[in-house]
């Protein structure tokens, strides 16, 4: 299962942060480096591969369940403490962001 929590700032007009603050919370399936985006002409390295956390979600349906997987960048920083979490319920603050229509998430 995994949980979309929001945790509204209750000092709203004392701190410029955003209002509230998203929290995805589920069992953390696993955790992998994505691979680098290179320049097909140069062949150089555009962007670095970020790290990738995926947990999964099942949503039950009258033709029965479908398994949708949640990927969720994380900054290099913060890596460490997720790694060893494999298996376990965990939170993951989030940012969102839409494409193609889906709404979708980053670790902050």
């Amino acid at each position: 299962m995994v949980e979309l929590v929001c945790l509204f700032n209750t000092k709203l007009y004392q701190n410029e942060d955003l209002p509230m603050e998203l929290i995805i919370k589920g069992k953390l399936e696993n955790v992998f480096k994505a691979k680098d985006f290179l320049n097909r002409e140069t062949g150089e390295i555009e962007s670095k591969g970020k790290w990738t956390a995926q947990m999964f979600e099942q949503i039950d349906g009258e033709e029965g369940a479908q398994l949708v997987v949640h990927k969720i960048s994380i900054p290099d920083e913060k890596i460490v403490g997720y790694r060893e979490k494999v298996g376990d319920i965990v939170q993951i603050p989030v940012k969102t962001y839409v494409s193609k229509g889906k709404v979708g998430y980053y670790g902050i």
